[in-house]
């Protein structure tokens, strides 16, 4: 077993469900780090890393910095292929360090039977709603 760098021992120190939001801040904090920005910039997740910044050499810097970080290797290719800071997040929980995210979010299985449930909820409210009696309409006036 690897020895747990700063960033992955604070992660397993709080409660998985604040996981997530802890490592977004953190890689944020990388990129920030990068494009010298202040606190008080806000960095669009949905965003290619590019279109806001970095050069080649740059993210290649953060992916370096990241890796030292989380202690564990990032495939170079990864941030070219989906340079959102989002997407790395995703990234992150899901083939860096899943066992630190998979009680706090559920996973695709869990989110497909979730979407299940509701449509059937849904589905159900509505045939109630068309079976719902109906009011008699009033018997039209003669004129």
């Amino acid at each position: 077993m690897t020895s747990r760098t700063p960033w992955l021992q604070e992660l397993f120190d709080i409660p998985p469900s604040e996981c997530r939001t802890l490592l977004e801040s953190l890689v944020v904090a990388e990129f920030e780090r990068e494009l010298m920005t202040g606190e008080e910039d806000v960095l669009p997740l949905q965003v290619s890393c590019f279109e806001i910044g970095p050069t080649s050499l740059g993210v290649v810097e953060t992916r370096r910095r990241l890796e030292q970080e989380t202690g564990r290797p990032l495939d170079s290719t990864f941030l070219f292929n989906h340079p959102a800071v989002g997407d790395l997040v995703e990234f992150l929980t899901t083939e860096v360090a899943p066992e630190l995210f998979s009680a706090a979010a559920p996973g695709p299985k869990a989110q497909q039977d979730a979407e299940v449930s509701t449509k059937n909820l849904v589905n159900d409210v509505l045939k109630e709603l068309h079976q719902w009696p109906k009011r008699p309409r009033p018997a039209p006036m003669p004129c």
